[in-house]
C-alpha cells in the first residue's frame, strides 16, 4: 500500500514554476514596451531667480511657478528632474536679459523662455512652457 502512494503522488511544483516563469517573462516584456513609449507631461516647477546683473538687488517675478511640457522616453520621467517632491528651475537673470536692452522690467514669451530653459537647463527633451504666456521681470 505503500507503494501506491508513491506512484499516485502528482508532482505540483513543475506546472507552477512554468506558470512564474511565464508571468515573470510577460512583465518583463509589458514593462519594457511601456517604457520605450513616447510620453509628453507637464509639470510644475517654482520658479528661482539668481546671479542679478551688476547694480540690480533684487528681482520680482510676474508669476513664481511656471508649467513645463516634456516629451521623452518613460524610463527618463524616474529620473531626478522629473521625481523630485519639490520642483524648482534656477535660471540666472544676466543670462536670461542679456540680448535685451538694459531696463528695469523684461517681459518674455512662453516660447523665448522654452528656447532659454532647452538651453540652459533641460535640454531638447523640454518641449514648451505651458503656463504662462508671459513672464515679466522687474529689476531693482
Amino acid at each position: 500500500m505503500a507503494e501506491d502512494n508513491k506512484q499516485h503522488r502528482i508532482p505540483v511544483k513543475l506546472p507552477s514554476l512554468a506558470f512564474m516563469v511565464c508571468l515573470l517573462i510577460s512583465i518583463s516584456c509589458w514593462v519594457l514596451v511601456t517604457f520605450s513609449k513616447d510620453y509628453k507631461m507637464t509639470y510644475e516647477y517654482k520658479l528661482v531667480c539668481d546671479n542679478l546683473p551688476e547694480g540690480r538687488k533684487s528681482v520680482t517675478v510676474s508669476d513664481t511657478v511656471i508649467e513645463l511640457t516634456f516629451n521623452q522616453k518613460g524610463l527618463r520621467y524616474l529620473s531626478k528632474p522629473f521625481t523630485k517632491k519639490d520642483k524648482e528651475v534656477t535660471i540666472s537673470v544676466s543670462d536670461l536679459i542679456k540680448p535685451k536692452h538694459k531696463v528695469s522690467v523684461y517681459t518674455f514669451t512662453n516660447k523665448e523662455m522654452c528656447d532659454f530653459l532647452s538651453t540652459h537647463n533641460f535640454g531638447p527633451e523640454l518641449v514648451a512652457v505651458s503656463s504662462p504666456e508671459v513672464i515679466t521681470f522687474y529689476l531693482r
